[in-house]
């Protein structure tokens, strides 16, 4: 019988974010907490639960979830590749958003569902990420975890091609992009529990 993870809380002041775009942008100052750093071919799958305070006027782009940070020697992580999944307020709503990083950002929404988002606690949301082989190779499955079953996000086919010497940050993450900085507006304060990382 596992040990159940102790909950804990990121909180995002206004700037922050983990972001590429041509272009120029390229942020990479999102506070994190790594829940693990292994050499990427021992990881197998990660799981998280979180949740985000209701939506407010700051609320836009506001997000929060897990991610995936591939390491190579000598590499600036602001140069990186890495994947993210959580939630992100968009259009006035909370959507389950999957961001993949290999030279640039991409980026890709999800309804999060009604039975997900609570007036009084805000969203919450479980993600899971998976190695995955098929007749065609490897890949990375992210799902969200709704009501039990396993809702497919995406599928990422160049994680796992050059393994080598690269290792992988498993981390939660908080994010407020928009917003001034130095203008006292509220930290986003993001939860976390349920959590748990597996490698081989």
């Amino acid at each position: 019988m596992s040990t159940p993870s102790p909950p804990f809380t990121i909180p995002a002041i206004a700037g922050t974010d983990i972001w590429r775009k041509p272009p120029s942008t390229n942020a990479f100052n999102a506070p994190t907490a790594c829940l693990g750093s292994k050499p990427l071919k021992n990881f197998q799958r990660a799981r998280i639960t979180f949740s985000l305070p209701p939506r407010s006027e700051l609320s836009k782009y506001d997000q929060g979830g897990l991610l995936l940070s591939l390491k190579r020697k000598g590499e600036r992580k602001e140069d990186s590749q890495w994947i993210k999944t959580g939630i992100e307020y968009y259009l006035d709503e909370p959507w389950v958003g999957t961001v993949c990083c290999d030279r640039w950002a991409d980026w890709s929404v999800t309804p999060l569902g009604t039975e997900d988002v609570s007036s009084s606690e805000g969203p919450k949301a479980t993600i899971e990420v998976e190695r995955s082989h098929d007749e065609l190779g490897n890949s990375l499955w992210i799902y969200l975890i709704r009501g039990g079953r396993r809702v497919p996000l995406r599928e990422v086919n160049w994680v796992f091609t050059q393994e080598g010497d690269v290792w992988v940050d498993v981390s939660a993450y908080a994010a407020r992009p928009l917003g001034e900085k130095g203008k006292g507006e509220d930290e986003l304060l993001v939860k976390f529990w349920d959590y748990e990382v597996e490698w081989r």
